[in-house]
């Protein structure tokens, strides 16, 4: 009789786990990313209906004048903590012709418009988007699923008190350890969905470029380029000898060779110092 029951409870979980898995895709696939000019998201609430959910994020470049950047950045934080921001990943980097910050700014979705406004008058802004993603469908989809499992971990717990047998006890445990696991999984994405709901994304970089006095090769590189020219130079000289090398070596045993024959064969007798003198006249 448990062993019924228990393919009963198992039957029932496959079903829950199908429907909430075709919701899945048909979420994915009605409700696809848009990235859209910020002016057509002013009048646009995360939650547009009581039932209906939408997450924002966004991304901005400034660009401010040179040696601005520190009190800008200074400033910023100070007006975003003022509106209720959370700011996070705070980085400062410097590279040979800017400095720059980053961060990840986390604000209300009502909020997130404002906040993108206000980014927009520190200085020159250089790249921008907003992405908004409708996630209604995989909200109520995750909703479902942990509902279902839940009943069927009830059913389960009922079940197991129920159990006299050692091998009824043991196949309920095993169903009860895999739908508490499915179901903490569940709950961890929902979770995670929520916070994206709850809370819009802004991730910001502001930068200054440095001035042209201040954009000089470190003496680090120069070094490298010294010695990697170099590097190279000795690479071509030592391919340039063992390329000549042997052929020097040919052309050298050639005109020898040469040389030694014609003295053979072409040498004449030398005539005494006394026949070339002439007679007495």
């Amino acid at each position: 009789m448990v062993l019924v029951l228990l393919a009963g409870l198992l039957a029932f979980g496959c079903l829950g786990t199908q429907s909430g898995s075709s919701g899945s895709d048909s979420g994915v696939a009605s409700a696809p990313s848009k990235a859209l000019d910020i002016s057509s998201t002013r009048s646009t609430p995360t939650s547009v209906t009581e039932n209906q959910y939408v997450t924002k994020e966004g991304f901005i470049s400034i660009k401010v004048n040179e040696g601005e950047l520190q009190g800008k950045f200074n400033d910023t934080q100070d007006q975003m903590k003022a509106q209720g921001a959370s700011l996070s990943d705070i980085r400062y980097s410097e590279t040979n012709d800017r400095k720059q910050y980053t961060l990840t700014v986390k604000v209300a979705p009502g909020k997130f418009e404002p906040m993108m406004a206000m980014l927009q008058g520190i200085g020159n802004v250089k790249d921008m988007s907003v992405n908004l993603e409708d996630v209604t469908q995989q909200y109520v989809d995750l909703d479902t699923r942990i509902k279902n499992n839940e009943v069927e971990l009830a059913r389960l717990y009922e079940l197991y008190n129920q159990s006299g047998r050692i091998e009824d006890l043991l196949s309920v445990e095993r169903e009860i350890s895999r739908v508490e696991t499915d179901l903490e999984i569940l709950k961890g994405q929902k979770q995670y969905l929520s916070s994206r709901i709850d809370k819009s994304t802004i991730n910001v970089s502001i930068y200054e470029d440095k001035p042209a006095t201040q954009q000089l090769v470190p003496l680090e590189s120069i070094g490298a380029l010294f010695f990697g020219a170099m590097a190279a130079a000795i690479s071509l000289l030592v391919l340039g000898v063992g390329f000549l090398l042997p052929i020097a070596i040919v052309v050298g045993v050639i005109w020898f060779a040469y040389k030694a024959i014609k003295g053979k064969g072409g040498s004449r007798p030398r005539q005494p110092e006394h026949s070339r003198i002439p007679p007495p006249q």
